[in-house]
């Protein structure tokens, strides 16, 4: 019976909670630099509270522009790994918000954030064979994500700057080698919050 009972308050408790916690979804929309030498690409997700403090983020990025054959092939013989290159991600990241006081006529927000995804990643090697100037393989592989971000927002518009590295295995086929990467990714966003 008691059980029962601590039950029934703690429903009671977190409706309660939840009916003072306005909701907090963010469209957020710009551009995104991969780990160089890939170029600029652009970057869309949706985030959603959760709590007061965890929220959820779905999003991606996209390199829409080939990397430059000159700059391509910047690995090496010794250093495989150098000739993978991140290019495209899906990623959805829990996030975890530092709790702190809000100014009166903007608000801002520091968020670390941890979760997973898939990564396509490009093979630049110029001695794989069919490798022609921007014809390189590209991959799709699954991926850690860690990173953190800041924002900043007056009204219902804000910036959100973005910091995320991204590991993910890469490996050849002949001769069969693989290899655990991390390389980092970079956004400014514009906001929406309703």
């Amino acid at each position: 019976m008691l059980s029962l009972a601590l039950l029934s308050l703690t429903a009671v408790g977190a409706a309660h909670a939840s009916a003072l916690l306005d909701p907090q979804n963010r469209l957020h929309v710009g551009v995104s630099v991969v780990d160089a030498p890939s170029p600029v690409g652009v970057g869309v997700g949706f985030d959603s509270r959760l709590s007061r403090v965890f929220s959820m983020d779905i999003g991606g990025f996209v390199s829409p522009v080939p990397i430059l054959p000159d700059v391509a092939a910047s690995g090496s013989a010794d250093s495989y790994p150098g000739y993978f290159e991140l290019r495209h991600g899906l990623y959805i990241t829990p996030g975890l918000r530092i709790p702190h006081a809000q100014p009166r006529n903007w608000a801002f927000d520091v968020v670390g954030r941890l979760g997973g995804g898939a990564a396509w990643i490009a093979n630049t090697d110029p001695a794989r064979a069919g490798f022609h100037s921007t014809n390189y393989l590209v991959t799709a592989t699954p991926a850690g994500i860690a990173g953190a971000e800041a924002l900043v927002r007056v009204g219902n518009v804000g910036v959100r700057v973005s910091g995320k590295a991204i590991g993910f295995s890469a490996s050849t086929d002949t001769p069969q080698q693989g290899w655990f990467l991390v390389r980092s990714q970079w956004g400014v966003e514009g906001f929406y919050q309703w």
